[in-house]
């Protein structure tokens, strides 16, 4: 594929200081499930996506990691911005996918093509990252597990309620599954495959 020698869109604008930022906000969203995060460094984002997604983007998406990107993100545009800042391959195949971004009207579907590692190497997995309207923390859905002190909640305000059937589907798998990230606007939070959601 032929992309255009730069972005519409600017990136970081310390790129190893902010991208190490994020880096950082990522884990503490990861160590400490279904709270919501605050990115301080965000990046000029091209049009179709949040700029915590981009900023989760470049920081974690390298020439390594393979992106799948849902039709509804899928732009040219975003594609020549991924390649210019992050280096990544964006694949056409999500089962090839270490990282799948959707957007807030993407099917819901794709999330049984991704891979959830194996008994040998469950880390061989991909990482869902969903852009979303809004994100909440009261009320919301109840979750437990490594990181949580006993429950922490958060919802996705207007979200299809099926994502809440995938996530529950997905941490039965365990130690298998997908890690999942959602951004709106600077904010993020993450559920990795050890949290449970509780009733």
């Amino acid at each position: 594929m032929n992309y255009s020698t730069s972005p519409s869109a600017l990136g970081f604008d310390n790129p190893v200081f902010d991208a190490t930022a994020t880096f950082r906000t990522v884990l503490e969203a990861m160590s400490r499930p279904a709270t919501i995060q605050s990115i301080r460094h965000v990046p000029d984002a091209p049009s179709g996506i949040g700029p915590a997604t981009a900023a989760v983007l470049l920081a974690l998406a390298d020439m390594d990691t393979p992106v799948w990107l849902a039709p509804e993100v899928a732009s040219d545009t975003l594609r020549t911005y991924l390649h210019f800042h992050a280096g990544c391959p964006v694949t056409d195949a999500p089962e090839a996918a270490v990282f799948a971004l959707l957007g807030r009207e993407s099917d819901l579907g794709v999330i049984d093509k991704l891979a959830i590692g194996s008994a040998e190497y469950p880390d061989r997995s991909a990482t869902v990252i969903i852009d979303c309207e809004s994100l909440s923390s009261d009320p919301g859905q109840n979750f437990t597990g490594p990181g949580i002190k006993d429950t922490a909640s958060f919802d996705i305000p207007g979200f299809p309620p099926a994502i809440w059937y995938l996530v529950d589907r997905n941490q039965a798998l365990f130690p298998l599954g997908l890690d999942w990230i959602f951004t709106a606007g600077s904010q993020l939070a993450a559920l990795p495959r050890t949290s449970k959601r509780g009733s």
